[in-house]
């Protein structure tokens, strides 16, 4: 039984089905289960080590929650508050304790932590270069079209000031782009991360 399939029935057996749940992917790789509304979306991950990450996003993607669910009701119980348009702040309090929210810097931990464990494998090796420098990490990583941008954790997605983009070229090779700036060389992975990390190091 699929992870879709054991929330649906646990949501219809409590007389509060979950018409819009659906598996998929969003743009930080492959998930087991999501939920659609006007108000933006959460997400679902198992791990293989047998953890249940619930993430959840805001209208312009932005990852406004995240938590490991004690138990599969749990996911159910967010699930539901979630479509019933819960407020956030009621989510997070009342029925998903679990869940964190207003800390930007775990937000951003929790980001890398998806594309190292549920991340698109042709995004691996730059996401592991990128991950293990100190001044990469410190970013917010975005996912746009099969390219992994890097944005500097005080600017919004849709109002990026300081930001980066590693743009594939072949196997394992990029060319680095720093916004409204030139397009770099093409460079492995590794120089890279090295090479962005020189001018992130400077905002």
């Amino acid at each position: 039984m699929t992870l879709v399939e054991e929330l649906r029935r646990r949501a219809e057996r409590s007389g509060a089905p979950l018409p819009g749940l659906g598996d998929g992917r969003d743009r930080y790789g492959p998930v087991a289960a999501t939920l659609f509304t006007a108000g933006g979306f959460i997400s679902v991950r198992r791990h293989s080590s047998g953890t249940t990450l619930v993430t959840i996003w805001d209208h312009r993607d932005e990852l406004v929650a995240w938590g490991h669910a004690p138990g599969v009701d749990d996911v159910v119980n967010t699930l539901r508050a979630w479509q019933d348009d819960l407020p956030l702040r009621d989510l997070c309090s009342d029925v998903a304790r679990y869940l964190q929210a207003g800390d930007a810097q775990a937000a951003t931990e929790t980001l890398w932590d998806l594309l190292t464990d549920s991340g698109e494998p042709f995004l691996h090796a730059i996401v592991t270069a990128a991950a293990a420098n100190e001044t990469l990490r410190a970013l917010r990583p975005w996912v746009s079209h099969g390219t992994l941008h890097l944005l500097h954790p005080a600017d919004s997605v849709h109002g990026v000031r300081r930001g980066l983009a590693f743009h594939p070229t072949g196997a394992a090779t990029f060319r680095v782009h720093i916004y409204d700036g030139p397009m770099g060389l093409v460079e492995d992975a590794a120089t890279a991360a090295t090479t962005a990390a020189a001018t992130a190091a400077t905002w």
